[in-house]
């Protein structure tokens, strides 16, 4: 199976760096988006995922959501700079409190332009690190079953050469967030950590499952954990939008599946600066896209929340408005969730992702 059609299978299972110092601007800004009239997040909501199962019979779901962070290079030599008279001022926020989602998206790529991604040398490894929040859900029946959320952290080494030997770690670090259930937590037994659910492996082109079917094929251009996917991505932000559409043709092209998408691609870590520049501006293509508030991600990174509401979830796209930088994602339950034991507004899952080069294979860089 394939990540297109992994992820498919999650989006509604039944129908379905910055300049020196920004830390003023970035201060004034949020404090005008929590003043501001931008729209409000519901309390308590977010997205549905249920699952085809028989009455009766018992089945585990698993819905992933992930923030990501790049480290910042390192600053350039020297001190800046100042005129007569006092320092450098930093570049100015922009009110969003006037800003629509295509204008924070477009604001976004102009400021993604000119980031220069760390390149991966010979023998060198590109590092992505996951602390991530795993949905876990249990179905009993039609209308019954539980959920917890579960806690892990997932560590990938990808080589310069991806036909090179890659490797990935898993580690569960806590199982017992309960969601809800139509029972007590008492008679909710938490769902069973599998032998996939950590470990490490390795593998040459991240075959890290080789007897898996169908079998995983080197410079795949279909997967988006495949440098060779973001190579034969188009430039242009209407062919991207294009894509975006053929991507999800099996759910209709609707926009909360095209947004999905969308965003689990900048999630993987991996796509180029400069394209995910032209991304961005795919993203504002598509319908129903609103500017929600200011978010906190898991780092303590703040930024302007951007969401699509389809009664089920509300799927966000988090951004820094000063730097342009993509801080990650969140999906909160909607007003009808998927779930009937979940409450709408209930936080259903949400990570932090850390990029970075290192030398050799399960190198960690320090924090």
């Amino acid at each position: 199976m394939t990540e297109l059609d992994e992820t498919l299978e999650l989006l509604h299972r039944e129908a379905r760096t910055a300049p020196a110092d920004l830390s003023a601007a970035r201060a004034r800004l949020l404090a005008e988006l929590d003043a501001g009239d931008v729209v409000p997040l519901r309390p308590k909501r977010l997205r549905r995922f249920a699952l085809p199962v028989a009455a009766a019979v018992a089945g585990v779901v698993a819905v992933t959501v992930v923030v990501v962070q790049q480290r910042p290079p390192a600053p350039a030599p020297g001190p800046a700079a100042a005129p007569p008279g006092g320092p450098v001022p930093t570049a100015a926020a922009p009110d969003v409190r006037l800003m629509s989602a295509v204008q924070v998206l477009t604001r976004a790529a102009d400021l993604t332009v000119g980031v220069a991604d760390q390149p991966v040398g010979p023998g060198q490894f590109r590092y992505v690190a996951e602390h991530t929040w795993v949905q876990r859900g249990v179905r009993t029946g039609d209308r019954t079953g539980y959920t917890y959320l579960w806690e892990q952290e997932v560590d990938r080494w990808i080589p310069a050469d991806e036909h090179d030997l890659w490797q990935e770690t898993r580690k569960i670090l806590s199982t017992g967030k309960f969601l809800g259930g139509s029972v007590p937590r008492a008679q909710a037994p938490e769902p069973e950590v599998t032998n996939t659910d950590q470990g490490q492996w390795q593998g040459r082109c991240g075959d890290f499952f080789p007897k898996a079917k169908p079998a995983k094929k080197c410079g795949d251009a279909a997967g988006w954990d495949s440098p060779a996917f973001y190579a034969a991505l188009p430039r242009d932000p209407a062919a991207l939008y294009a894509k975006l559409q053929q991507l999800t043709k099996g759910r209709g092209s609707t926009p909360s599946s095209m947004f999905h998408f969308g965003i689990e691609i900048l999630r993987a870590g991996q796509m180029p600066a400069q394209l995910r520049a032209q991304w961005y501006r795919a993203l504002a293509k598509i319908p129903g896209i609103t500017v929600l508030a200011a978010s906190t991600n898991l780092d303590g990174r703040t930024g302007v929340a951007l969401g699509l509401d389809d009664r089920h979830e509300i799927r966000q796209l988090i951004i820094d408005p000063v730097t342009g930088a993509f801080l990650g994602e969140r999906t909160v339950a909607g007003a009808e969730p998927a779930e009937p034991w979940l409450e709408p507004g209930t936080e259903l899952g949400a990570s932090a992702i850390t990029t970075a080069v290192v030398g050799r294979l399960g190198e960690v860089p320090p924090k």
